[in-house]
C-alpha cells in the first residue's frame, strides 16, 4: 500500500532538490528519474528556475520568507510498507508522476532506501512549460491519492480503505482535545450552555453572557473571543458547524431542540442509552468542520423531539414504544370506524331526505304493481350501503321524519369525531415513527458510540443515577435524583395497580369456579 502526502515548497527549492537527489539516499542516484528536466542537481535547479522565473514573473531563489510567498516546488512524498521492494516503488511513482502530471511539467522521481521502508520523493515545478500552473489543493489531492492506489492495485498491492478525512485542526489544538484541556473546547461547552438559557435571546445577549463567564471579545464584530489567559482568541465560528452567526442564531431561537443541560442520569432505561445518542451527535454536528458531515440539524432536531417523546409517556425499552404504538394504531381504528360509519349516515341522511317517504309508503302498501315493486327495490338498493334497512317501526307513520331526526343528531358530533381521527392518526404516525427512528439509532449510532471507552462507562454511571461533572467526578445530581425517584414512583404505582388488577381477576374467577361448583352440586342433588 502507498501513502501519499504533498507539502508546499516556498522559500528553499534549492535545498529541497539537494536533499531529494542525495546518491546516499537514493543507492548512488540508481533510483532517480527525471521527466521534462535531468536529474543532475545543478541542471534539474537550472530547469526549474527557468521555468518558474519565465512565468511566475519573481526570483526562483527569493527567500523573504513572506507569507504571501508563491510555490516554488510541490513536494508529493508517496510511502510504501516493507513488503514493497525499491523496483517496484521507483516503477509505481514514475507511472504515477506521468499520470499526474505529464510529460511537459519538470518533475524529478527519487526513491529513497536508506529507512526501514522504501518511499518516493517527487519534486514538481509549479509551472510546465507552456505556463500552466499547478495547484496543491484538496481536489488535487484527492486526484493524487486515486490515482496512487489505481496504479498500486495494478502492481498487486493493497490500498488504505476507507482513508480518515483530512483534519485542518492543529497538532496543538489536537493534543489538546486528547488530554481534555482545550480551552476551545471548554468555550464551545460554555456556548452550548448558555444558548439554552432564557435570558439569552439573541446574538447581543450571547456575548454578554460569555463575558460574565471570564471571556474577552478581541474582535465582537468578528466574534472572536478567548479566556482571559490566553493571548491569542479564535473566532467562535471556527469552532465548528454550529457556531456560525446563522446557526447560533438558529439555536437559540429553537431552544427546545439543544441538549445542553439535561441532566442524563433523571432518565431511566433506553432514556439513558438514547440521551447520551442525542448528545454526541449534536456534538458531532454542532463542531464538525463543515456542513457536510453525516448529520443534518433536521436530524438532530428530530431526535431531540423522540427524547423528549420516549420521556413524556414513560417509555424506558423498545417494547414500551412498541406497546405506545399499538395503543395509538387501535385508538385511531376505532376512531376511523366510529367516523366511517358517521360518513354513511350522512349519506343516508341525504337519501331519506330526497327518497324516504316514497320508500316509506311502497314499503307499507300491499297491493304494489310490478312498476312500484321495481322501484321499491331500486330505492332498497340505494339504502343498502347504507346499512339503514329494518331501522324502527315502518308502520308508524311519523317513521321518516324520526328517522331523519335520529341521523342530524348522532351527526352533529362528526366534526369533533373528525378532528379526533387526525389526531389519532398524527399521533399513531409519530409512535411509529419514533419507534423506527429509536431501534435505528440503537442499532447503528448507539452501538458505534458505547464502544468508546470513556462513554462506556459514563452509560453505566447514568444508569446508576450518576451526573458527570467538569472535573471528570460523578455525583448524584439532587435534581435529577427528584426526577428520577418521581419515574420510579410512578413506575411502582403503576406495578401495583397491575397487581391490584390481578388480583381482583384471579378473585373473580375463584368466585365464578364456586358459583360453577354449587350448580353442579344442586344439580347433583336434584
Amino acid at each position: 500500500m502507498a501513502y501519499i502526502k504533498h507539502t508546499a515548497i516556498h522559500t528553499t527549492p534549492r535545498a529541497h532538490l539537494k536533499y531529494i537527489l542525495n546518491p546516499g539516499k537514493n543507492e548512488d542516484m540508481k533510483y532517480s528519474t527525471a521527466i521534462c528536466c535531468t536529474n543532475d542537481y545543478a541542471a534539474a535547479c537550472e530547469d526549474f528556475k527557468e521555468i518558474y522565473e519565465a512565468f511566475a514573473k519573481d526570483k526562483f531563489d527569493n527567500r523573504t520568507k513572506n507569507i504571501y510567498e508563491s510555490v516554488r516546488i510541490h513536494s508529493y512524498i508517496q510511502s510504501f510498507d516493507e513488503s514493497v521492494s525499491p523496483e517496484t516503488a521507483h516503477q509505481i511513482g514514475v507511472e504515477w508522476a506521468k499520470a499526474m502530471f505529464g510529460e511537459y511539467r519538470p518533475v524529478i522521481i527519487s526513491t529513497h532506501t536508506n529507512t526501514g521502508h522504501c518511499h518516493n520523493h517527487i519534486a514538481v515545478c509549479a509551472y510546465d512549460v507552456k505556463g500552466n500552473r499547478w495547484f496543491g489543493d484538496r481536489i488535487t489531492y484527492n486526484l493524487a491519492r486515486e490515482a496512487s492506489d489505481r496504479i498500486c492495485l495494478e502492481h498487486g498491492l493493497s490500498i488504505i480503505k476507507n482513508p480518515k478525512k483530512h483534519s485542518s485542526i492543529k497538532y496543538k489544538e489536537w493534543d489538546s482535545r486528547k488530554k481534555g484541556c482545550s480551552w476551545k473546547v471548554k468555550m464551545a461547552d460554555v456556548i452550548d450552555k448558555l444558548i439554552v438559557r432564557d435570558d439569552v435571546t439573541d446574538i447581543a445577549s450571547l456575548i454578554e453572557k460569555m463575558r460574565e463567564c471570564g471571556y474577552v471579545f478581541t474582535n465582537e464584530k468578528r466574534m472572536i473571543a478567548k479566556p482571559a489567559n490566553v493571548k491569542y482568541g479564535c473566532s467562535i465560528a471556527k469552532l465548528g458547524y454550529g457556531y456560525s452567526m446563522e446557526m447560533l442564531q438558529t439555536r437559540i431561537a429553537n431552544k427546545q431542540n439543544e441538549f445542553a443541560g439535561i441532566k442524563i442520569s433523571a432518565f431511566l432505561g433506553v432514556q439513558v442509552d438514547y440521551a447520551v445518542t442525542v448528545r454526541e451527535k449534536q456534538i458531532e454536528l454542532y463542531r464538525s468542520r463543515s456542513v457536510s458531515s453525516n448529520i443534518s440539524y433536521a436530524e438532530v432536531r428530530r431526535t431531540m423531539e423522540l427524547l423528549n417523546y420516549v420521556h413524556d409517556n414513560h417509555i424506558h425499552s423498545v417494547d414500551d414504544m412498541k406497546a405506545v404504538v399499538g395503543k395509538a394504531k387501535t385508538k385511531a381504528e376505532k376512531l376511523y370506524y366510529r367516523y366511517n360509519y358517521l360518513c354513511k349516515e350522512k349519506k343516508l341522511l341525504e337519501q331519506l331526505k330526497k327518497f324516504g317517504n316514497e320508500y316509506h309508503y311502497l314499503v307499507n302498501k300491499t297491493d304494489r304493481t310490478n312498476i312500484e315493486q321495481k322501484r321499491l327495490e331500486e330505492l332498497y338498493r340505494k339504502f343498502l350501503p347504507n346499512a339503514f334497512l329494518g331501522r324502527g317501526n315502518y308502520g308508524d307513520p311519523d317513521w321518516v321524519q324520526k328517522q331523519i331526526d335520529q341521523i342530524q343528531s348522532d351527526l352533529r358530533g362528526i366534526d369533533s369525531v373528525y378532528a379526533e381521527l387526525k389526531k389519532a392518526n398524527s399521533d399513531y404516525y409519530r409512535a411509529w415513527n419514533g419507534q423506527e427512528l429509536l431501534e435505528r439509532t440503537l442499532e447503528t449510532d448507539f452501538d458505534r458510540i458505547r464502544k468508546q471507552e470513556h462513554l462506556r462507562k459514563q452509560i453505566e454511571m447514568y444508569h446508576q443515577g450518576y451526573e458527570l461533572q467538569e472535573n471528570g467526578t460523578y455525583i448524584k445530581d439532587p435534581h435529577a435524583t427528584a426526577v428520577r425517584n418521581a419515574e420510579l414512583d410512578y413506575l411502582a404505582e403503576i406495578e401495583a395497580e397491575k397487581q391490584r388488577r390481578a388480583e381482583m381477576e384471579y378473585l373473580l374467577e375463584l368466585e365464578k369456579q364456586e358459583e360453577r361448583a354449587r350448580r353442579r352440586s344442586y344439580d347433583y342433588s336434584r
